[in-house]
C-alpha cells in the first residue's frame, strides 16, 4: 500500500510539474520552451529600411556666362555664376488598397479604404510563395500580400523577428479585394557644391563693390566669399580668372561685357 501511494504521489507531482511555470532565477522554462515550439512553425523576415532608400545622384551645372554681350547687372544680383548642384533621387515602396474591403475572419475584420497606402515593412517566403509583411491597426500583426497584391489566407504576428502564423482563417472581402503596388519617388536637391557666383553691389565712397562666391570650398550648405572693389570707371578687370569690361556703373546696376569663356 505504502509503494502505492508513493508512485502515486510521484506521478502527481510530475504532473504539477508539467502544468505549472518552472523559474530558475529569471529564466521562465514554459516561456523557453514556448518560444522553441514558435520556432518551429515560423519563418524568417527580411526586414526593409523604413528610410527612403537612395536610387540615383545626378549633378546639375547652372553657368550664365555669355561672352562678348552687353549685359546689365541691377545691384543685389548676380552678373555671372557658374554652381553645380547635387539631386538626389530617394525612392520607397508601399501598396495601396485598390478598393474598398479587406480580410474578414472570426475575429476582428481587417479593413481598408480604397487608396489607403500602407508601407512594406519586409518579405517572408512560405512554401514556394514570397510574400510581403504589411502592418495593421494591431501591434506587430501583419496581412501577407502575394505578388500580384492579392492576400494569403492568414495573418501573422511577428515574434522574436520570426513570422508566425495564426491558426485562424480569413476571407477577402470582396473577393477580388487586393493591393496594388506603388512605388514613390522623391528629390532632394542640395546647395551649389561647386562653382562660383559674382555679384554687384553697387557703390561705396566711390568705388564699385562686388562679392565672389566661392562655392568650391563650400561643405554643400554654404561657400566662402570676398569683397572686392574697384575704382568707379569703365575698364578691364580681372577677378580671378573672369575678366569683364565696365561699360557704365552707378548706385542701382552696372553694364558689362564678359571677355573670356
Amino acid at each position: 500500500m505504502g509503494k502505492k501511494m508513493n508512485k502515486a504521489a510521484l506521478l502527481l507531482g510530475v504532473l504539477l510539474l508539467s502544468s505549472c511555470r518552472i523559474y530558475a532565477g529569471e529564466v521562465s522554462v514554459w516561456d523557453e520552451r514556448k518560444q522553441w515550439v514558435e520556432s518551429l512553425n515560423s519563418y524568417p523576415i527580411e526586414f526593409f529600411a523604413q528610410q527612403p532608400l537612395l536610387l540615383k545622384t545626378e549633378y546639375i551645372t547652372e553657368q550664365s556666362r555669355k561672352v562678348n554681350q552687353l549685359l546689365t547687372a541691377y545691384t543685389g544680383y548676380s552678373m555671372i555664376s557658374t554652381k553645380v548642384f547635387r539631386k538626389d533621387y530617394y525612392i520607397s515602396d508601399k501598396v495601396t488598397a485598390a478598393m474598398d474591403g479587406g480580410l474578414a475572419g472570426v475575429s476582428v475584420p481587417l479593413m481598408f479604404k480604397q487608396g489607403e497606402e500602407l508601407p512594406i515593412i519586409g518579405q517572408t517566403r512560405i512554401g514556394d510563395e514570397d510574400l510581403v509583411l504589411v502592418p495593421t491597426d494591431l501591434e506587430s500583426f501583419v496581412i501577407l500580400v502575394r505578388r500580384d497584391g492579392t492576400l494569403y489566407d492568414t495573418i501573422g504576428q511577428i515574434r522574436n523577428r520570426q513570422l508566425v502564423l495564426l491558426a485562424d482563417y480569413y476571407l477577402p472581402t470582396p473577393d477580388n479585394f487586393h493591393f496594388a503596388p506603388v512605388t514613390t519617388t522623391s528629390t532632394e536637391q542640395t546647395e551649389p557644391e561647386t562653382g562660383f557666383d559674382l555679384r554687384y553691389d553697387g557703390i561705396k565712397a566711390g568705388r564699385m563693390m562686388f562679392t565672389y562666391m566661392d562655392y568650391s570650398r563650400s561643405d554643400g550648405k554654404s561657400g566662402s566669399f570676398e569683397i572686392l572693389d574697384f575704382p568707379l570707371k569703365a575698364g578691364n578687370y580681372r577677378i580671378n580668372d573672369i575678366v569683364i569690361r565696365v561699360i557704365t556703373a552707378n548706385k542701382e546696376k552696372i553694364d558689362y561685357m564678359i571677355l573670356n569663356g
